[in-house]
């Protein structure tokens, strides 16, 4: 053979080489990139990383790392893989905005201004880039330029009322209370149904002594929106102010029964009972701030106060003590121990406290005065601060999830927004533990494939799903090793290729998954397991692609088909798999349910409807049916049933269910 000739076969050998080293190093990335979708970021950290560790020449790995580490909190090492990023490609837009929003949660305000304003050179209308922008400029009191901004995007009239509230939060804070309150009055005239608007020129109404004008924008914003805790409080405040504490107190109950874990509502309650001559009531409502948080040193003062009063010694000598404690220069609470102290007899202690006054006193010059409150309290206002959160993630994972955001909106008003639909069931090893709405049901084909012992663990079906840890990646790779091997000794066991099937789809490798499900179909085309696993995967996948396809579409700005028509192929191989689990196990209740969910996305609801009404004749306790079917009854309109659907599922275990009928009524 001729040195050509052998040159020729070794160059070729070496292009397949890296040809398949190529495939592989996609085929990671593919599946890290399915891993971080589905919050697995542990996960999908380790498959970055491995094409880190041969290929670290690469950007997207060490871009994809950052956002998981993003969602982990480990900030700086999201910034140390976004230089990595910016090392081989200093234009890569999108890394700038991500360093950004990691020094901004490290509070390196200055840097991070200087990563969105790159960010914005390469995509100026980016909506949540901007967003941060005016939040970091707020923290560098650049409020100037923070007002500019502002009156930019309302321009646009993009958000006209969240950008129209921050403008006048902005103001307030530059003492500018005139113009922040002529602000807030025309974003009323503009949008007179929302009702933050409403409660925070209440707030500011308040914060500016003017009572009457707060009490009547708060009677408005609860009016819109009796759900929210803080207007309750806000307007209990002003009535405990105005005397009249009968209204005051049911507005404090009431904001309790919203949020029994407001420390504000609670302690202002009990200052109420307290003024009212309710000592033990309020001690009651003290003890419950004081175990939602210890150290709410206001509590703790009142507690020793009321406990002196009803000759509570001991525990107001406890009380005062640990205040003391926390405040060593804090006069009342010697002057209340020292009065407690005499009463327990104990003399020399008492006068040990005289003694620790004199000194404080007469130290005043070099000793910081210490001061604690027992005024009530008034509950602050989201800011965009609070707001940008649901704005920033959904622009930094590209891969942001289609929720049913929206799905009441225009029937119910935009407090709707953040309406979730119970997600479909799958088969895996692992679920979320206290589950309150869990499927109890005896399904005999997953009985008789645990009793095969052939998985490595018992199947069980759950729409709860959990991220694996460390060791749970290491015993399933490790199992798909195993089953590799034993299909190699038994190329037609069905249930090698099921096990090994589930084994990829916990790691997120769907096309892997997918194809050993319809290898094992192959072999049994009665297997309906299979046939149910490669729907609930295709669906999965095609959640990804929809999903990266719209993100591209924003991106490009380009104009297509709408994404359920372009995936109508996808849907139907999904919906087909549904059908045929149905056909061989009819009472197969999750199968109509997972069914229901898929025809509900392509807005098909009536039969959605009748998929989940299915699913309940089978399973009269299934409270995620009740739930979704609640949800999209609502949607085309029948109120009544929706709220008697949402009834049972929330009394079978989903809690959510009682939020969002109280806010129906």
């Amino acid at each position: 053979m001729t040195k050509r000739r052998w040159y020729i076969i070794f160059v070729l050998c070496l292009w397949h080489v890296i040809l398949l080293a190529q495939l592989n190093t996609d085929r990671l990335l593919s599946i890290g990139r399915n891993a971080l979708y589905f919050e697995d970021y542990i996960l999908s950290i380790q498959y970055f990383n491995q094409i880190i560790n041969t290929k670290p020449y690469l950007i997207e790995p060490y871009y994809y790392r950052a956002i998981a580490k993003l969602q982990l909190e480990d900030f700086s090492g999201a910034e140390r893989d976004i230089e990595e990023v910016l090392k081989r490609n200093p234009f890569y837009a999108d890394a700038f905005y991500v360093r950004g929003f990691a020094r901004k949660n490290m509070e390196l305000w200055a840097e991070a201004e200087k990563d969105f304003v790159k960010a914005l050179e390469f995509d100026p209308e980016n909506w949540a880039v901007k967003l941060n922008l005016i939040e970091v400029r707020e923290r560098l009191e650049q409020y100037e330029e923070v007002l500019k901004e502002l009156d930019l995007l309302i321009k646009k009239n993009s958000n006209y009322t969240l950008l129209k509230l921050e403008k006048a939060r902005i103001l307030f804070l530059e003492n500018d209370t005139t113009a922040a309150l002529n602000c807030l009055t025309e974003c009323i005239k503009k949008d007179s149904l929302s009702d933050e608007a409403w409660s925070y020129r209440a707030l500011l109404r308040l914060q500016t002594n003017d009572q009457k004008g707060a009490l009547d924008d708060y009677n408005k914003a609860i009016e819109l929106n009796n759900t929210n805790a803080n207007y309750y409080i806000n307007r209990g405040l002003l009535n405990y102010y105005t005397k009249n504490y009968r209204q005051a107190l049911s507005d404090y109950d009431k904001a309790t029964e919203l949020n029994p874990y407001s420390q504000i509502s609670l302690f202002n309650r009990a200052l109420l009972r307290a003024e009212v001559g309710d000592l033990n009531n309020a001690i009651e409502d003290l003890n419950n701030v004081l175990k939602i948080n210890p150290n709410y040193n206001e509590a703790l003062f009142k507690r020793a106060l009321l406990f002196s009063e009803l000759g509570s010694w001991q525990q107001a000598e406890d009380d005062y003590s640990l205040l003391i404690e926390r405040y060593p220069y804090f006069i009342p609470a010697y002057h209340g121990r020292h009065q407690v102290r005499k009463q327990l007899g104990k003399k020399e202690l008492a006068y040990h406290d005289l003694e620790k006054i004199d000194e404080i006193e007469k130290n005043k010059d070099k000793i910081k005065e210490e001061n604690i409150s027992t005024t009530a309290q008034y509950a602050q206002e989201e800011s965009i601060k609070d707001k940008i959160k649901e704005f920033s993630n959904t622009n930094l994972n590209d891969f942001a999830k289609n929720k049913y955001e929206n799905l009441l909106r225009g029937t119910i008003q935009n407090q709707f927004s953040d309406i979730v639909n119970e997600q479909n069931f799958v088969l895996t090893y692992y679920s979320e533990k206290n589950h309150l709405a869990q499927v109890k049901r005896f399904y005999p084909m997953i009985y008789e494939t645990n009793k095969l012992e052939i998985l490595p663990g018992n199947l069980k079906l759950t729409n709860k799903e959990i991220s694996l840890t460390m060791p749970l990646i290491a015993y399933h790779t490790q199992s798909l090793n195993q089953f590799s091997y034993f299909i190699q000794q038994n190329e037609n066991n069905a249930y090698l290729y099921l096990g090994r099937g589930i084994d990829y789809s916990l790691v997120q490798d769907f096309n892997s998954a997918i194809s050993d499900f319809s290898k094992a179909i192959l072999i049994d085309s009665e297997l309906s397991l299979a046939y149910f696993c490669r729907a609930n995967i295709r669906y999965k996948q095609l959640v990804f692609l929809m999903n990266a396809y719209e993100n591209e579409n924003k991106l490009d700005k380009k104009e297509d088909l709408p994404t359920n028509q372009k995936y109508a192929y996808d849907f139907e191989l999904i919906i087909r798999d549904y059908d045929k689990v149905l056909s061989l196990t009819p009472d197969f209740d999750v199968a109509w349910f997972n069914k229901a969910n898929i025809l509900g996305e392509q807005k098909n609801f009536e039969d959605a409807i009748h998929h989940y009404t299915k699913a309940i004749e089978i399973n009269p306790e299934f409270a995620q049916a009740y739930f979704n079917r609640g949800l999209m009854l609502f949607f085309i309109g029948k109120t009544n049933e929706g709220l008697t659907d949402l009834s049972k599922a929330g009394e079978l275990g989903i809690y959510q269910s009682y939020n969002i009928i109280k806010r129906l009524k």
